[in-house]
């Protein structure tokens, strides 16, 4: 836990929770032996051990038939009380604090932004491995069997932008006894997939063989907020991680130059070059593409109007 944290512990854990914690010593212990720990036997122990367990306080395993529960870490409070607690009643500067520790300790726990720095990434390990485009995301609805929509954890932590918040989506297996979202029929799921898109939120998530090995999950992505794609940015793997599989092809004989490309793209792959051209009799900004700026989302094709970005598979 970060030392700035201290002074605002009273948000994050109860005081029974905190003595539940102290008690444990970090031991993995039994739910009886947790009990012989408080003197108060009147103690609904199996309450306070549920309660920390459903806020990630405490973690549970069965080993030879028995249940034991040990201490979680902050990391994973973080993560739930952002997303679920009363978080933004902290002051902006503790919440800017806790972003940055939270982003620096997300690169500590997932190397497969090394695998990519050093050589190929392995994809069956890497985390939010693909970028998908809209359709592709509908398939996976369409597979899924039970669908959950939760808050987005980056959002929640970086704050970096006013766009939707209740965005990733969890699928069958992915979801736990901890995920604490919202069940969402197929229809819901592909009416918030769509709103997500038109609000201008790319798509990550994995794995990329999911028809083989099952769904996990799909997140609506800004490059405000989101620790992949801040991570991919900042470490420069963009194409290998997340993989880029599209790249806008742009006719410019087809584009009326109405600009919602350059608004919609999160890397300036469409921008405007400062020069003007004449247009169905009007003098309008001219609008230039970069393909090697393009990250391959599609949230440029899905939205122009005359059919001049179309999204080639590399």
């Amino acid at each position: 836990m970060p030392e700035f944290v201290k002074p605002y512990l009273h948000h994050f854990v109860s005081e029974q929770e905190m003595e539940l914690v102290v008690k444990m010593d970090g031991r993995s212990l039994t739910r009886d032996e947790i009990a012989a720990l408080f003197e108060d036997h009147s103690m609904d122990v199996d309450r306070l051990l549920e309660q920390a367990y459903q806020r990630f306080v405490v973690n549970k395993e069965e080993r030879n038939g028995a249940l034991y529960y040990s201490t979680g870490d902050f990391y994973a409070r973080l993560d739930d009380q952002c997303k679920f607690g009363n978080y933004y009643v902290l002051p902006q500067e503790i919440r800017r604090q806790l972003d940055k520790w939270c982003y620096e300790e997300y690169l500590k726990r997932h190397d497969n932004f090394q695998l990519v720095v050093d050589n190929d990434p392995d994809y069956e390990n890497c985390h939010n491995d693909l970028i998908f485009l809209e359709s592709e995301v509908e398939e996976m609805i369409d597979a899924a069997e039970k669908i959950m929509v939760l808050p987005c954890n980056c959002k929640m932590l970086a704050d970096n932008c006013d766009r939707l918040r209740e965005v990733c989506l969890f699928f069958d297996d992915h979801i736990t006894d901890r995920s604490h979202g919202r069940y969402l029929s197929k229809e819901e799921a592909r009416e918030l997939l769509h709103m997500a898109d038109q609000k201008g939120l790319m798509h990550t998530g994995g794995p990329y063989n999911w028809r083989e090995k099952g769904l996990t999950a799909v997140c609506n992505c800004c490059a405000d907020c989101c620790y992949p794609l801040r991570a991919a940015i900042g470490l420069g793997t963009k194409g290998k991680w997340p993989k880029s599989r599209y790249i806008a092809q742009y006719d410019p004989e087809k584009c009326s130059l109405c600009g919602r490309c350059t608004k919609r793209c999160h890397f300036a792959a469409f921008y405007y070059d400062g020069t003007t051209i004449k247009k169905g009799g009007k003098e309008k900004k001219n609008v230039a593409f970069n393909p090697d700026l393009c990250w391959g989302c599609g949230l440029c094709a899905n939205t122009c109007p005359n059919g001049a970005i179309i999204m080639k598979e590399l």
